[in-house]
């Protein structure tokens, strides 16, 4: 049911009756894996959060505004436009200092320290507009905006654009955009902002997590695009032998954080940052 509502939203308010049913009947099975990793890569943007007004748009079921919240801010607004997972992050979590609310983030008001999104952004019509948007009307002076998107940068997103590019396979339910690095570079370059990048899950990129998803994912795609699936093994085997030779960096992990703050000095490109899970490495990158 939930796939056949995703293959007819072209919106992000089609989208809506598609996340319902998900919580609905429980997450953990529409989610390959668990994404609290990139939770902590959003968490991880700021070395602390204490005495902060945050805002969090497109919340799910709770666990990084909780998370937030313990970690000291002074308030975090949480929302999200799908009616059960409020429901759920409501009786999950009960906290004096976190408020959790159905609620359109076009419909927001206030000023926030930080407004952060995970795996929003690529869900949302008009990504880089909206973000502005957001940005301009709810970062005080001195804040910032921490948003993650997957990216494609590594062998699951070669194959997977290849297949969606070239054979419109449905490699996704749910992303109306595939978001680049670049994309982030440019409009932080456009709107005169600074911007840290940082990655995570390099090895579902490149490693023995991408050959799961794919063993769950592809078939399933390649089925519902009307093409054969009897080369999926073969590809698996393929991938196991040549990831091992593929480099990491900044860019590579599946799930990617982007912090934007207002530029003191006008436009330009910020430091990146990778974080693995297996060590830290900076760069800049002019």
């Amino acid at each position: 049911m939930a796939k056949t509502q995703a293959k007819q939203a072209a919106t992000n308010l089609g989208l809506r009756g598609m996340y319902d049913e998900v919580y609905r009947e429980g997450s953990t099975e529409f989610y390959t894996f668990d994404y609290f990793p990139e939770s902590l890569l959003v968490f991880s943007g700021l070395e602390s959060w204490q005495g902060l007004r945050v805002l969090e748009v497109g919340c799910g079921e709770g666990r990084l505004a909780a998370l937030i919240g313990m970690a000291g801010a002074e308030r975090v607004d949480a929302i999200d436009y799908s009616e059960s997972a409020i429901a759920i992050a409501k009786e999950r979590f009960h906290l004096d200092n976190v408020q959790f609310a159905c609620k359109d983030f076009h419909r927001c008001t206030g000023e926030y320290d930080v407004v952060i999104m995970q795996g929003v952004l690529e869900h949302l019509d008009k990504p880089f507009s909206e973000l502005q948007q957001l940005y301009s009307r709810h970062v005080k002076a001195g804040g910032c905006l921490i948003t993650s998107s997957p990216s494609f940068l590594n062998p699951r997103g070669y194959v997977w654009m290849t297949l969606r590019l070239l054979f419109d396979v449905p490699m996704s339910l749910s992303d109306l955009h595939h978001l680049c690095p670049e994309d982030f570079s440019e409009f932080a370059r456009q709107h005169g902002y600074d911007l840290e990048t940082r990655s995570t899950d390099q090895d579902w990129g490149a490693g023995p997590r991408l050959l799961l998803d794919f063993q769950r994912r592809l078939p399933n795609a390649l089925k519902d695009a009307g093409l054969p699936t009897d080369g999926v093994d073969r590809l698996l085997a393929w991938l196991e032998q040549a990831t091992p030779y593929f480099e990491t960096n900044a860019y590579t992990g599946v799930n990617v954080a982007y912090t934007l703050r207002r530029s003191v000095e006008g436009p330009q490109t910020g430091k990146t940052i990778l974080t693995d899970g297996q060590g830290t490495q900076s760069a800049d990158r002019s």
